[in-house]
């Protein structure tokens, strides 16, 4: 009965912990998120953003921003919180 509760502990333990980690890379970042919206919406025509995460790709700190093209197709795109350039689109 022990071992569930241990566990729990742990689990919870390492969420807050993932949080203290995107306050941290918020902190850092030296692009605003409103820029990261405008340079990831430029690369899709008529696309909307809907959903904007932070966190790290390849040990950058980036801005995961999805967008919604009309044909309602969704992209991915990463732009460095650092520098305010597009990573990766998917």
């Amino acid at each position: 009965m022990r071992y569930p509760l241990l566990i729990a502990i742990f689990v919870l333990g390492l969420g807050s912990a993932a949080w203290a980690s995107d306050k941290d890379l918020a902190l850092t970042a030296t692009v605003s998120m409103e820029e990261a919206i405008k340079t990831a919406t430029a690369t899709v025509p008529g696309g909307k953003p809907y959903e904007v995460d932070m966190g790290k790709k390849k040990g950058q700190a980036v801005y995961k921003i999805e967008i919604v093209d009309p044909s309602k197709n969704t992209h991915k795109v990463y732009v460095d919180a650092q520098t305010g350039k597009l990573v990766v689109e998917q």
